[in-house]
């Protein structure tokens, strides 16, 4: 709560109509700490994202072809995250356990006061927080909020020599890694082999009729968000000359040509 009300507060400075518009949508609507419901710390749109990244150039193939395409892509990557969480040794997935890790270093420099066996005053330099181990709360949001104790937690923990297993997400463990990938993506048989029913092999698909063809190239792939476009993954380059920021259009490095005379 504390780091929102920083930001919004920068917010303000930078335009107070900007403030009062997100006020206005309802802060529980895209704000974490504000949610209703807990919600984790991924932004992500679909899965289908990622299968429109890979199935750029196979969607010009024909429906059966393109189908048969995405099967085969999902078994192996069913595959390999299966193999991926089988490789995986400690009690959470690698992501958490990552996570916890970085809250266990800044942990370390806490000093912990214990009010019962399970409410502790954390003190972190001239602030402090109060962490509920029974309720599994802190009073910095973090620990409800994703599930996974923070470093307050951790410092409250560690006073009681008491492991954090029994404070994180369920789903975060190796064992749910394992149960989500452990039913395979399952081959096909050659289509000789197929048992189609006869109503279905005497069906005729046509193509759609009465639909206007748009003008210009059909978009292949999705608009990108301004945060994309910023980034260094997505800068435009130039053919040219290499540089960044512009395209070979508008490139002035480009050699000038050559006039020859007769």
């Amino acid at each position: 709560m504390d780091e929102f009300n920083e930001r919004m507060s920068k917010i303000e400075e930078i335009d107070p109509h900007v403030k009062s518009y997100l006020y206005d949508i309802g802060y529980h609507r895209w704000s974490r700490v504000h949610a209703a419901v807990n919600k984790t710390w991924t932004m992500t749109s679909n899965i289908a994202e990622s299968l429109n990244a890979v199935t750029k150039y196979a969607r010009e193939l024909p429906i059966f072809d393109l189908l048969e395409y995405m099967r085969t892509l999902l078994e192996r990557w069913t595959k390999e995250k299966l193999l991926k969480a089988k490789g995986t040794f400690t009690y959470l997935g690698y992501k958490f356990n990552k996570e916890l890790e970085k809250s266990s270093t800044s942990s370390q420099k806490l000093r912990v006061r214990a009010s019962t066996n399970l409410i502790y005053t954390v003190i972190d330099g001239v602030k402090w927080y109060i962490v509920c181990l029974e309720n599994k709360k802190c009073t910095c949001g973090q620990f409800q909020l994703n599930e996974l104790p923070c470093a307050h937690a951790l410092a409250a923990l560690r006073d009681k020599n008491e492991g954090y297993e029994n404070y994180c997400s369920p789903y975060y463990t190796r064992e749910s890694l394992l149960r989500t990938y452990e039913i395979p993506v399952n081959p096909l048989p050659d289509e000789s082999k197929w048992n189609v029913p006869q109503h279905i092999s005497y069906e005729v698909v046509k193509p759609p009729t009465g639909e206007k063809k748009q003008p210009g190239r059909p978009q292949k792939e999705r608009y990108k968000t301004y945060d994309e476009l910023k980034s260094k993954k997505y800068k435009v380059s130039c053919e040219n000359c290499g540089g960044e920021g512009h395209n070979k259009r508008s490139c002035k490095n480009a050699p000038k040509k050559k006039i020859s005379c007769s």
